[in-house]
């Protein structure tokens, strides 16, 4: 179920030695940008990687799924609805935060949940439906020989770590019915950037920045902190 995702963040559950940053900043110094450093960094330090937000209004970097739809049924039935249930959320726990800023990227088609509206995706299609509440103006037809409907979606959960589980919505000729939708391991997991990471590193195409908390003197080119959900427009 997993989508193939270009990470935009990384949240770290253990922070970088005082060696590690040096070595870190110092990589960036000649412009050269190699995602298989910071991959690395994160696979060391218990890091997750987020992608970035997909519309304006995203709270936050988001994780995404490719969920497959499909039935057996000879009879036909449609999706019309779909929410995240059982929200779990804490404030998240990840000690450090590096930033991927390179030049260029990209919009792509899916559903978006802010995890703040849990009962509501948006539209990520690039057309006159961007930001509208997907099932507004589509459904997702299966059973009667259809072909299996895939969806990417997407959640951001702003400055918390969540898990939940999705609860579908279809009907048929009998009526309404509900569909729970579990991920491999059960529940699905977002982690958030944490409002006031204890290290904050901002990697371009010119170069890597100490953006953290410390700095007497942050670069202009960081990013306002303390994160927060009505701030995102600045971190990207």
């Amino acid at each position: 179920m997993d989508a193939d995702p270009l990470f935009m963040a990384y949240v770290l559950d253990r922070p970088l030695t005082r060696t590690e940053a040096a070595t870190f900043l110092e990589s960036g110094a000649d412009g050269d940008f190699n995602f298989e450093e910071v991959e690395e960094l994160a696979a060391t330090h218990g890091g997750h990687g987020l992608e970035g937000p997909g519309w304006e209004k995203s709270d936050g970097y988001v994780s995404s799924w490719l969920i497959d739809f499909f039935s057996d049924r000879s009879a036909s039935l449609a999706i019309t609805s779909m929410r995240a249930k059982d929200l779990r959320c804490v404030p998240a726990a990840a000690k450090t935060v590096i930033l991927v800023r390179p030049e260029g990227g990209g919009a792509y088609d899916g559903i978006h949940f802010n995890l703040s509206e849990p009962k509501t995706p948006y539209s990520l299609s690039p057309d006159d439906n961007l930001g509208k509440p997907y099932f507004s103006h589509k459904k997702i037809d299966l059973g009667n020989g259809a072909e299996p409907g895939g969806l990417r979606a997407s959640f951001s959960s702003g400055v918390q770590d969540c898990d939940f589980l999705l609860e579908a919505e279809y009907r048929d000729s009998l009526g309404v019915h509900q569909q729970e939708i579990k991920n491999d391991s059960g529940r699905f997991a977002v982690r958030g950037l944490p409002a006031n990471p204890y290290q904050f590193f901002l990697w371009t195409d010119w170069g890597v920045f100490d953006c953290g908390p410390h700095q007497l003197q942050r670069p202009q080119i960081c990013p306002v902190l303390p994160f927060s959900t009505t701030n995102w427009s600045s971190v990207r």
